[in-house]
């Protein structure tokens, strides 16, 4: 059978990134014997075991989440066999849909090139980030509006990867923004993602780092959380040109018309690897609507480990994209006002 995408990628550039990320890889593998059992999930039952429900926020006309799957019944050992992604947009869906039709593709495409799994996936996003800003192709687009859907349009995501190493199944995940990603562990929810938020003082620390104008930092509290530039209530999110590099001023209104292009705003992944165990039952991916989240706005959804008990408790012949369905309804209930996705893997 031949691989699958949702969401098919279009042509890929040849183009590499002009530089390469940092990666984070903060593995939690255990080593014990039930390693060597096997799981559910394998590359000819992957499709089946997984599903995805998406719904509108109260807050935008439309929803400007996407998401994409990919299987490869056929993977060799050490290929990935699914790829499951969530896109969170925001300022339009543009580079959301973007990320939808091509990521995929990109990862596919730097697997083999890349010495480790993780690296595959940071150079990934990085080449996707560098096609997502640049100016209109044509010699009038050098003087347009740089990045797909414009300068203010962007877009968080999540990844999970799904492959054997050496006959075990294996989990390789990798984030940029605040949507999450989440494994269930033993009955416990374990996050396999960091929210990059400039709420996190870290991040703030990294952005300023290379501030031009040391007497005004990049980072602001404004209108009740911190924001890059602010406006921007994420540290990393792919698109967004207005916040990165750039020769040329892009501008942020007259509040803010000091300020050049290049605000620290980048889409360096965090990345996970993890062997899978049969003490590991679900994967899950989510926007940020999702959670509980009153001090930025829009949230009023779960918490991780309510997350972990929702799917713990599911009957066993529930498909996965019904209890999707059930956890969007269920935070809207109480109180998401954003738009929310949410990708299950049964394992």
């Amino acid at each position: 059978m031949a691989s699958t995408f949702v969401g098919a990628p279009t042509a890929l550039r040849a183009q590499v990134a002009p530089r390469r990320g940092s990666r984070s890889t903060r593995a939690l593998t255990r080593a014990d014997a039930a390693a060597q059992a096997s799981l559910a999930v394998t590359p000819a039952t992957v499709g089946s075991r997984s599903g995805s429900a998406s719904v509108k926020g109260t807050v935008r006309k439309q929803n400007e989440d996407r998401f994409a799957s990919y299987t490869n019944p056929n993977a060799k050992d050490g290929s990935p066999y699914a790829i499951y992604s969530v896109f969170d947009g925001h300022g339009g869906f543009a580079v959301s849909e973007w990320l939808k039709q091509n990521l995929a593709g990109l990862i596919v495409e730097e697997w083999p090139k890349a010495d480790f799994c993780l690296e595959a996936l940071s150079q990934a996003c990085l080449r996707a980030d560098y096609d997502l800003i640049q100016p209109p192709p044509g010699f009038f687009g050098a003087f347009g509006e740089r990045g797909v859907g414009g300068a203010k349009c962007g877009s968080t995501a999540v990844i999970a990867t799904l492959f054997e190493q050496g006959g075990k199944p294996t989990l390789a995940t990798a984030n940029v923004g605040d949507a999450r990603i989440l494994l269930v562990r033993d009955g416990k929810a374990v996050q396999l993602s960091v929210d990059h938020v400039p709420d996190d003082e870290a991040e703030r620390k990294r952005i300023d780092r290379g501030n031009p104008n040391l007497r005004k930092s990049l980072v602001t509290f404004t209108e009740g959380s911190w924001r890059v530039g602010g406006v921007l209530a994420l540290s990393r999110a792919f698109g967004d040109a207005f916040l990165k590099e750039s020769g040329r001023f892009e501008g942020l209104g007259e509040r803010n018309a000091d300020y050049g292009s290049g605000f620290g705003l980048n889409a360096e992944p965090d990345c996970y690897i993890e062997q899978l165990t049969p003490t590991d039952s679900w994967v899950m991916l989510s926007s940020d609507g999702l959670f509980a989240n009153d001090e930025r706005g829009g949230g009023g959804g779960f918490e991780n480990q309510e997350i972990a008990d929702f799917l713990l408790a599911a009957p066993a012949d529930a498909s996965p994209e019904s209890l999707a369905k059930e956890l969007c309804s269920m935070a809207v209930s109480k109180g998401s006002t954003d738009d929310i996705t949410v990708t299950l893997m049964r394992l």
